[in-house]
């Protein structure tokens, strides 16, 4: 039996709902206010007053467990009331795969991956990390089981985690697509294909700057972007032909910041504009009344606030100077 095509219509509640909850999101106003604030005791006091329930006392590795909490409690509560869970695993996926390397590197090492473990995934941390000890395999969703186990042998034998990151990279990618496929969103195709952009065009800076070869590029780039995979391989001993291929793509305005990252200039940069643009795509969403958008919208905006409080507590608990992270913040936060 073919599987019900969800209608714009079934999102009206939820739309209504994450519609309502923007409010509550930290904002570029709070944070402005946080990035002034003298003290990171001043800047924890706003987000208190924004809603947040923080412990007494607050340094690091407090903020960073709340921070992975409201995530994966926004995350869970909004799967459970979308009309298609595919929507809100687009945002999940890639915290199973961030738990799939902390497992495998942990491992390799016979460390203990516990407190790097999210729980915004779809897989909870304890059942990935039971079937990776055992060897269930056939517990977990078929494509992350399989890039699990072939990351896990090419650790072991060529011991270089690059290597076994990359075949997660790319199942990743694989399993994004997918999530757009089975949501019938031609939007959240396109984020998907956006995200795979961003990661093809920040490898092949990275590459370029550290003097890798074809093989490594060829093992560095995934499918799946709007920038065919097999063009950007043609291209890729040429930086500039490369970058152009992307001309075109939601990327465009970081295509500078690309060139010059490439010939040693700042990565970050490069980096902070991938995000913000991706931010940009991502915010178009919220226009739309009712739908799969403005879930998606809402998603994006939780994933950016969370990085930006990160980003700016990071900054107070290190002493840096505010003008210094705020220059660092993604835009479309």
């Amino acid at each position: 039996m073919a599987a019900k095509k969800i209608k714009d219509t079934d999102y009206l509640y939820l739309s209504g709902y994450v519609h309502a909850k923007e409010s509550s999101l930290v904002g570029r106003e709070r944070l402005e206010r946080m990035l002034d604030s003298r003290s990171a005791q001043d800047a924890l006091k706003v987000l208190e007053d924004a809603g947040w329930q923080l412990p007494d006392p607050c340094g690091p590795v407090e903020l960073e467990a709340v921070l992975s909490q409201r995530r994966a409690a926004i995350f869970t509560e909004l799967g459970e009331l979308a009309p298609e869970p595919a929507v809100v695993d687009v945002f999940r996926l890639r915290y199973d795969y961030h738990n799939a390397k902390c497992l495998i590197k942990a491992a390799a090492v016979g460390a203990e991956a516990g407190p790097l473990l999210s729980g915004a995934g779809r897989v909870p941390p304890e059942k990935l990390s039971a079937a990776f000890l055992e060897g269930a395999w056939d517990t977990l969703p078929p494509l992350l089981a399989k890039a699990m186990r072939e990351a896990n042998e090419t650790l072991a034998r060529t011991g270089d985690p690059q290597l076994a990151d990359f075949l997660l990279d790319k199942a990743y990618f694989a399993e994004l697509a997918k999530a757009g496929e089975t949501a019938r969103s031609p939007f959240l195709k396109g984020y998907a294909a956006l995200q795979v952009d961003a990661a093809n065009l920040r490898g092949l800076v990275r590459a370029w700057r550290s003097h890798k070869d074809a093989d490594f590029i060829a093992l560095a780039l995934a499918e799946g972007g709007s920038v065919k995979r097999e063009a950007l391989l043609e291209k890729a001993e040429t930086p500039e032909a490369a970058l152009a291929l992307f001309a075109h793509s939601g990327l465009a305005p970081a295509l500078s910041a690309a060139a010059a990252a490439a010939t040693g200039g700042k990565l970050s940069e490069l980096e902070r504009l991938c995000d913000s643009l991706q931010n940009a795509y991502l915010s178009e969403a919220k226009l739309a009344p009712f739908g799969e958008k403005p879930l998606l919208a809402y998603l994006g905006a939780v994933e950016a606030e969370l990085s930006a409080v990160r980003l700016v507590m990071t900054g107070h608990f290190a002493g840096l100077p505010a003008e210094m992270t705020r220059a660092r913040l993604r835009e479309g936060v």
